[in-house]
């Protein structure tokens, strides 16, 4: 796979800008020197010194900052379509890095398994809600007026297959993890720091409540409904910031290695891509090409949708 003829324009016309801003910059400096060898020639006695003199000096000096500003504008201009540029080239480049590299491709599924993991995690709410549920009609089929032994077969059936429900999402999740811990290489897999799971695992503990005694199985049965109940409360701000570490991690250190292989292109875009050419043609060209018809687009798209939002 190769950059695309519209990935290298873009950093054609990025080398035009930068080449662009360096000339700007060298011409700031300059005015700045013009400006304190203005300075020395300022009459020595002010408003009493010769009125020749006086005009000679604010003219230069009007002269030099008239530059300035307009060497100031088009640095405003040039960083305008720099940064216009910028999410486009971001965008190919990382396009051209997930199917060329592995290693960046490997960064980008482990950050989508991070998000797999957080969708998943995200179910264990309605599933605890449901075993907490189950578990309250065990507890009421337990208190002494109504308890029968072994429970009632619908009840310890409704709740195994909450608890089985459980168990499936712990595995899902354990899956999630290890496949994403399995794709980064040692030093990552020693940073990503996935939540620790509530405990999921009650299948064994259902299957000992049928052959208890009520009078042992109704304590426990409500003591597990309470600890539920308060995981239930617990907010889930803590794991989403967890999760948002490891997304971070991975998303730096994908931009390190995308803007490494940018600056490559970067240099040999200067080298390769661009002859010389005066600024003013630069701007000329870069804001044709970009802002104004960036604002013909904008035109259209209002001429055709004429109440649509801007």
């Amino acid at each position: 796979m190769e950059l695309s003829e519209t990935t290298l324009a873009y950093l054609r016309d990025e080398a035009y800008a930068h080449l662009a801003r360096q000339a700007l910059l060298a011409n700031l400096k300059r005015l700045e020197q013009e400006r304190d060898s203005v300075a020395s020639t300022r009459p020595p006695f002010g408003v009493l010194g010769r009125r020749e003199s006086r005009e000679a000096y604010a003219r230069s000096m009007r002269s030099v900052n008239d530059n300035e500003a307009v060497v100031c504008d088009q640095l405003v201009q040039i960083t305008g379509i720099t940064d216009w540029l910028r999410p486009f080239i971001r965008r190919d480049v990382s396009t051209y890095l997930a199917a060329e590299s592995p290693d960046y491709c490997r960064l980008l599924q482990i950050a989508a398994r991070v998000d797999d993991w957080e969708r998943a995690y995200r179910l264990i709410p309605e599933l605890l809600v449901a075993f907490a549920r189950d578990l309250r009609a065990v507890r009421l089929a337990l208190v002494p007026e109504k308890k029968s032994h072994p429970l009632i077969s619908h009840e310890i059936t409704v709740l195994r297959e909450s608890a089985e429900g459980l168990a499936a999402h712990r595995h899902e999740l354990r899956v999630i993890e290890q496949a994403a811990l399995a794709l980064a290489p040692a030093d990552l897999a020693d940073q990503l720091k996935f939540p620790a799971l509530p405990d999921l695992q009650r299948l064994p503990w259902v299957s000992r409540l049928a052959v208890v005694p009520p009078e042992t199985a109704l304590p426990e049965v409500t003591q597990a409904e309470a600890e539920i109940r308060l995981l239930l409360a617990s907010p889930m701000t803590q794991v989403v910031a967890q999760l948002q570490e490891d997304r971070d991690r991975c998303a730096e250190r994908a931009d390190r290695m995308l803007e490494e292989y940018w600056n490559q292109l970067r240099l040999h875009a200067r080298a390769h891509y661009v002859e010389e050419r005066d600024v003013q043609d630069v701007i000329r060209m870069l804001n044709e090409r970009y802002i104004d018809a960036d604002l013909q687009r904008r035109q259209q798209a209002l001429s055709v949708h004429p109440f649509s939002a801007r």
